[in-house]
């Protein structure tokens, strides 16, 4: 009975680095993609910026629109999963 707590305490400890592993290759694939969808904002703003006369939104526009907001969410969902990270490794 006495090893029964270590037992558990064994199978905590290994659950808990697999998911802390698995998150942060979340968050480098989330940062990844974040670095691409930058890059591709940036194309689509220097198109927008050679397209049109600026009287009305053009399709490039309206893409870097989408790219920068779905920039904003993945940034967004990033930091949280880096506080969840940082807040598994400082409850020791």
């Amino acid at each position: 009975m006495s090893e029964d707590w270590l037992e558990h305490l064994e199978k905590t400890v290994h659950q808990a680095t697999e998911t802390i592993g698995a998150l942060r290759r979340e968050k480098q694939e989330l940062a990844d993609r974040v670095d691409a969808l930058e890059e591709e904002l940036e194309e689509a703003r220097a198109a927008a910026d050679g397209a049109g006369d600026g009287a009305e939104p053009s399709a490039a526009a309206s893409a870097a629109a989408a790219w920068r907001d779905e920039r904003q969410e993945i940034r967004r969902r990033v930091e949280s999963l880096t506080e969840r990270l940082e807040g598994l490794l400082e409850e020791d």
